[in-house]
């Protein structure tokens, strides 16, 4: 299934008072869903997270290139998802993720 979406990266700043803070920056990518899985963990919490086990495949730039060390979450099915791993298959990426993000308040 081909995709385009938003894919976010953290970087690291002093806010001047000796405090890092995330910065997120989202850069628009295409690419293919890979596998799209759900998959059920037993948990005694009765509203649980979804959990997915999914991977998306993009084509690298440089940037992307340089910074997937740093990317923290993808937007696909109209939310973002945080990621867990990535594979670096050059020219492309393989992008592994399963929990929804959450926010820092």
């Amino acid at each position: 299934m081909k995709w385009f979406g938003k894919i976010a990266f953290a970087d690291q700043k002093d806010d001047g008072t000796g405090v890092w803070k995330s910065v997120i920056t989202e850069r628009d990518y295409y690419g293919d869903v890979l596998r799209n899985s759900k998959r059920d963990e037993n948990s005694t919490v009765i509203n649980s997270n979804i959990t997915l086990s999914n991977q998306l495949s993009v084509v690298a730039d440089p940037f992307i290139l340089d910074s997937f060390t740093e990317i923290v979450y993808v937007e696909i099915f109209g939310k973002k998802w945080k990621v867990s791993s990535v594979d670096v298959n050059y020219p492309r990426l393989t992008i592994n993720f399963g929990e929804l993000y959450a926010e820092e308040s």
